[in-house]
């Protein structure tokens, strides 16, 4: 049955202490935030290459985690024609909590240039609404030696502390550091960098990575490329390969000298896809993941705002013009308020509206549907979802109103 309107606290003021109060839950096996080569069908529709999603293996579920809508929200107009873009194919990943209940910084690398984004750019999601360049390809260039000039960075771990775990998408000759052939760093080697100490070193050269295999598998394995990296909560690195194909959605560990962490067969996807980039996520971190399955639509179409999490929680979609500072109201959720407190779209959805409320099913699932825009309106419309049984802060997306 659906949930009866009530209307949202009034002002930010109560949203911030409802979020700062609640206690929080405990901690329970870490969720798989991932993303895939290429895009595959799901149980909540088709995840695209450049979209994460999650594995929760206490239900065995795999959700949405990140959407191309929030993607829009952070690339912004790359091109040029007004609109927000949305970046390529998601080729590594990490997640920096704030607790365990928060997303702190998010950083990721791309198959392809987006923009003034190179392959080899670490690039962060600024609280700022925008995507910034972290750690850039001719700092990793200069660090590893890497003399072709150029890299594609195919994996990634981010430590909180700045330090990390990096792995190339192809064998790098290098005058600084040799893992499996002299003088070249092969492609399914595991790197430490730390840029303010000033250190690289060779965790695992990728002969090593093929025996954790062989050992985690029971037979003898090259892996090839390693695809991912991510550290888990005992602080183990876990990893995905390129190659058995069988086992190229499955996630190793160096625990124990080499073991599964997840099997592919787990995530119920086709047998083709691989896993691009990982890392995990406290279950106790839970927000409403939002999307807009047509993203750009015309005064004679109505935006559908979607959202996954909790099920049967009540939620409301806040509006806004513009992109705010999410460092400035950093709730529980994903990163903060990303809208503007004094933006005036923020103030109306604050002052509740009755069409921006609504309830997840008992799959999580729900949705509000906002009235046609009035004609000749040509604007970028930003929203963002709020729990408002958890008060907690889901992620942002853009959306592009076209006259």
């Amino acid at each position: 049955m659906p949930r009866s309107f009530r209307p949202l606290p009034r002002g930010l003021a109560a949203l911030v202490l409802a979020g700062v109060s609640a206690a929080p839950p405990a901690r329970a096996q870490d969720r798989v935030v991932f993303s895939l080569t290429s895009a595959a069908s799901t149980p909540f529709g088709t995840l695209q290459d450049t979209e994460l999603a999650q594995y929760d293996p206490a239900t065995g579920v795999v959700a949405p985690w990140l959407r191309e809508a929030t993607a829009a929200y952070y690339t912004g107009d790359v091109n040029g024609d007004g609109q927000s873009d949305v970046w390529k194919d998601v080729d590594a990943l990490a997640v920096v909590m704030a607790g365990t209940r928060r997303v702190r910084d998010v950083y990721v690398s791309f198959t392809t240039t987006v923009g003034p984004f190179l392959d080899g750019d670490i690039v962060r999601l600024a609280p700022d609404g925008k995507l910034e360049v972290a750690w850039s390809e001719a700092q990793i260039v200069s660090a590893f030696g890497c003399t072709d000039g150029n890299v594609d960075l195919d994996a990634l771990h981010v430590y909180a502390d700045g330090s990390m775990l990096l792995s190339f998408a192809d064998d790098e000759a290098s005058s600084v550091l040799s893992t499996d052939t002299p003088n070249v760093i092969t492609d399914g080697s595991v790197l430490l960098w730390d840029p303010v100490q000033g250190v690289e070193a060779v965790v695992y050269t990728e002969g090593e990575v093929d025996q954790m295999i062989t050992t985690a598998l029971g037979k003898a394995t090259t892996a090839g490329d390693t695809l991912s990296l991510a550290v888990d909560s005992g602080g183990a690195i876990c990893f995905t390969v390129q190659s058995p194909s069988a086992d190229d959605a499955t996630v190793f560990s160096d625990a124990g000298g080499g073991s599964v962490v997840m099997k592919e067969s787990a995530l119920g996807l086709a047998s083709t896809v691989e896993i691009d980039a990982l890392d995990f996520m406290p279950a106790s971190a839970d927000f409403l993941v939002s999307h807009a399955p047509l993203r750009v639509v015309d005064s004679t179409q109505q935006l559908v705002v979607e959202v996954w999490g909790a099920p049967l929680h009540g939620f409301v979609v806040l509006l806004g013009l513009g992109r705010g500072d999410a460092s400035q109201f950093p709730l529980p959720g994903f990163q903060g308020l990303a809208l503007p407190i004094n933006d005036p779209l923020l103030r109306i959805s604050l002052g509740g509206v009755p069409y921006l409320f609504g309830q997840t099913d008992a799959a999580g699932y729900g949705s509000i549907t906002l009235p046609n825009a009035p004609t000749g309106l040509v604007i970028t419309l930003f929203a963002q979802p709020f729990d408002l049984d958890a008060a907690v802060l889901g992620t942002p997306l853009a959306a592009e109103l076209t006259g």
